[in-house]
């Protein structure tokens, strides 16, 4: 008697213990060992994100602090340039031509922040009233066929756009080929093109 339940225990114990492997279960030996391969890299877009003149316009008070003459209050923006621009009227990087005093000084805006430079030309302009001109956003909305085209039209490798004594100045290079357009920048009428 002792010995029938001293079976039934080791067979009661032996179940307990030993593995039981489902059907659908990978064998042990066919499963692949974990390698720890360190960080990977994540794959990113190389064209930086396009910024609007909003943006820009609205971060210059920033770049007031970086300024290269901070003793002169008046700070008055005499041009603007957009460089790349993509259908919607946003750059990859926006330029402001600053006059303080006796001194000018370009404001370059891009994804990395603020870069201020001494601008020793003599800027001939006017300057800016952001109250009284549209965005190159606007503009652009406003006069989408005559400078996007229909989508037969040629793609220009690169949109350059200007502000500057009242009037936007949009240059399209495709190749060897300019195509200039010049809007009102209070209005956004055309003005003028040579193509």
């Amino acid at each position: 008697m002792i010995t029938i339940a001293l079976l039934f225990t080791m067979c009661l114990f032996s179940a307990c213990v030993s593995p039981i492997t489902p059907a659908n279960q990978i064998p042990e030996q066919n499963v692949s060992p974990i390698i720890d391969v360190g960080l990977v890299s994540i794959i990113t877009s190389r064209e930086p994100i396009p910024i609007s003149f909003d943006e820009a316009k609205g971060n210059l008070g920033v770049s007031e602090s970086l300024s290269l003459i901070t003793y002169i209050e008046k700070t008055r923006v005499l041009f603007i340039q957009g460089g790349n621009l993509d259908e919607s009227g946003n750059a990859q990087r926006w330029v402001f031509g600053i006059n303080k005093g006796d001194t000018n000084e370009l404001r370059i805006y891009d994804r990395s922040g603020w870069t201020i430079l001494p601008w020793n030309a003599t800027i001939s302009a006017e300057e800016i009233d952001f109250d009284k001109v549209i965005s190159p956003n606007i503009l652009f909305n406003k006069n989408n066929a005559s400078i996007i085209g229909s989508s037969s039209s040629t793609i220009p490798d690169q949109r350059d756009i200007e502000l500057k004594n009242g009037t936007y100045r949009i240059t399209m290079t495709s190749g060897s080929t300019l195509r200039i357009l010049i809007f009102n920048a209070t209005s956004g009428t055309a003005i003028e093109s040579n193509g």
